[in-house]
């Protein structure tokens, strides 16, 4: 067991000390992770076991599904900034008198709308990285509150959203205790409703305040009012997006009609030509759509990587150890019952943060064991499993969240650098999320 965890340790290890150094890059973790699976490949004896975990990890549906998740998101984000939505969304802001502090708030506003709109909080992620974070950048917002306010946004529609992976499958793996009927979605989305509530009137408050005392000077970008308000047009996808997904389209169904909508409205508008999407010079392909997809390439692939290890750990019982070890001398009481589950799902978003659905799905059958031999109503666990799992792998500087923000950032054109460590503690809203979460589990609850 020891040996499948160095792997995963030395990946973790880098990933969190590079930022440090100030050399830390997409690609430099992939050839990082990639030299710990070799490593790993040396210590183990059981050579062909251990590569059947990698690339059945690696292959596995949940990082082919964010995989072409983020294609499809790169594609969408670079037609969008090709079409000056951007300086749209900067000439809007500048209308509105508006400065850094008050376009923070929006920002987490908008990005919890969106993803409880799409319930992809990858998604989210993508998109406003893309569009409103170098909008903010123009307009005088911190750089690494900006940031945080898109994780924030992105983990507020994960918690809560309907069509989220994350409230299905908490609902689903929940059941009742006196036969084999899972929790229904709705109930449990009513149940965690109170708590992300109070977690976003909290964030919001302190964005406010943290933006204010943060956000430097507006810029004066030289936006004309006629030239750049036309790339607002380009809103009409995202809301188009938005619509679909509340009305339950499939993601990827709605990301393809955005797409769709952005490129007629782009040429109809005469935003950009068709050149500007596929060009074609010197037998070289480039443009939106290509690019788009290259600007995700390094991020897929080191998703990859990160989920291979990520399998090692779950492959190797360390997970199965450790709750095993938190389950010993759980008694009858509902408040160490409550708080052994806060634990363990809080490790499993520690140890699994590359997609927090990975951790979700691992640790929801240890929490519904447990849950029913201790009476815990399936409601209250899927609201454990759904608000404390959007926690950590929104903040981690190693997790996916943190990881895709840098390289969206990297490739919007905000001429600023972050690290995936600036916005550790600017993301308000999870370590909120992470606080009320805690303190309801002091509440005595319903049993069931």
């Amino acid at each position: 067991m020891t040996k499948n965890l160095i792997p995963f340790s030395v990946f973790v290890a880098a990933a969190i000390g590079l930022p440090f150094c100030g050399t830390v890059n997409i690609d430099l973790l992939t050839g990082i992770g990639l030299v710990a699976i070799i490593l790993g490949a040396l210590l183990t004896k059981e050579g062909d076991a251990y590569w059947t975990t990698i690339f059945t990890f690696m292959g596995s549906k949940t990082a082919m599904t964010a995989t072409l998740l983020w294609l499809m998101v790169g594609v969408y984000g670079n037609i969008l900034k090709e079409g000056h939505m951007v300086e749209g969304l900067v000439w809007m802001a500048h209308s509105m008198n508006m400065g850094g502090a008050s376009f923070t708030l929006v920002t987490f506003l908008f990005s919890g709308l969106f993803a409880i709109s799409t319930g992809s909080g990858f998604g989210t992620i993508s998109a406003m990285s893309l569009t409103l974070f170098p909008a903010g950048i123009a307009i005088g917002a911190h750089p690494a509150l900006l940031g945080g306010a898109i994780l924030s946004g992105a983990a507020l529609g994960d918690s809560i959203a309907p069509v989220s992976d994350t409230a299905i499958i908490a609902a689903s793996t929940q059941e009742f205790r006196e036969d084999k009927r899972v929790a229904d979605v709705g109930g449990t989305i009513r149940d965690r409703l109170p708590i992300v509530l109070v977690s976003v009137g909290i964030a919001v408050v302190v964005y406010g305040v943290a933006s204010v005392l943060l956000s430097e000077s507006v810029i004066n970008c030289g936006l004309s009012a006629e030239g750049d308000c036309k790339g607002l047009a380009l809103l009409l996808p995202t809301f188009i997006v938005m619509a679909l997904a509340l009305g339950k389209v499939n993601i990827f169904v709605s990301l393809f009609v955005g797409i769709v909508t952005a490129i007629v409205v782009g040429l109809g508008l005469h935003l950009f030509g068709f050149s500007t999407l596929v060009s074609v010079e010197n037998s070289k392909v480039g443009g939106a759509i290509v690019e788009g997809i290259a600007d995700m390439t390094s991020i897929c692939l080191l998703l990859m990587v990160v989920v291979s290890l990520t399998g090692l750990i779950l492959r190797s019982g360390c997970m199965e150890w450790m709750m095993a070890k938190l389950n010993d001398g759980v008694g009858q009481s509902q408040r160490k019952t409550e708080l052994t589950i806060f634990t363990m799902v809080s490790l499993a978003g520690i140890l699994i943060a590359a997609v927090n659905t990975i951790a979700n799905i691992c640790v929801a059958p240890f929490v519904n064991t447990l849950g029913k031999e201790q009476g815990i109503h399936p409601y209250r666990r899927a609201t454990l499993l759904a608000t404390v799992i959007c926690t950590f792998p929104f903040v981690l500087p190693y997790g996916g969240c943190l990881l895709l923000l840098q390289k969206g950032v990297e490739s919007s054109g905000a001429n600023v650098a972050i690290q995936a460590t600036d916005m550790f503690f600017t993301a308000f809203y999870p370590w909120v999320l992470l606080i009320c979460s805690l303190t309801t589990c002091f509440i005595k609850r319903r049993k069931k």
